[in-house]
């Protein structure tokens, strides 16, 4: 039928769009590998250091391609970059995290354990 036709081709191109947002955080991943990390790195919270494997590259630069569509959404209300927000409770880290949210995919417990998730969760949530 017509309408087929035109939710596979909406499909497809949802998937492109994916496909292009993903390839840039493996090609963010891949240019971040090659660069020599700050000293300062290895002292940093358990957290942070599941952070930077995980979500940095998407997130830990205003030109990642997480902090591209955060900035796209918020429209400069509140911080792209994930390590400047002051306004993240843990639950909400961890639901998006295992959830996913528009172009960012969900992380299953064989990805990033509840162990490491709960690290992130506090890395990123304000402290009392």
């Amino acid at each position: 039928m017509k309408g087929d036709g035109l939710q596979r081709g909406s499909a497809v191109v949802a998937c492109a769009v994916l496909a292009v947002m993903l390839a840039g955080c493996a090609a963010q991943r891949t240019r971040a590998a090659s660069l020599p990390g700050p000293a300062a790195a290895a002292a940093r919270p358990a957290g942070g250091g599941v952070f930077d494997a995980w979500c940095g590259d998407c997130h830990h630069t205003p030109d990642g391609p997480g902090s591209l569509a955060l900035q796209r959404k918020y429209r400069g209300a509140v911080p792209a970059v994930l390590e400047q927000r002051t306004n993240l409770p843990p639950a909400y880290v961890k639901l998006v995290v295992r959830r996913g949210i528009s172009f960012m995919p969900s992380f299953r417990k064989t990805e990033i354990s509840d162990a490491d998730l709960q690290l992130v969760a506090a890395y990123l949530s304000p402290s009392p």
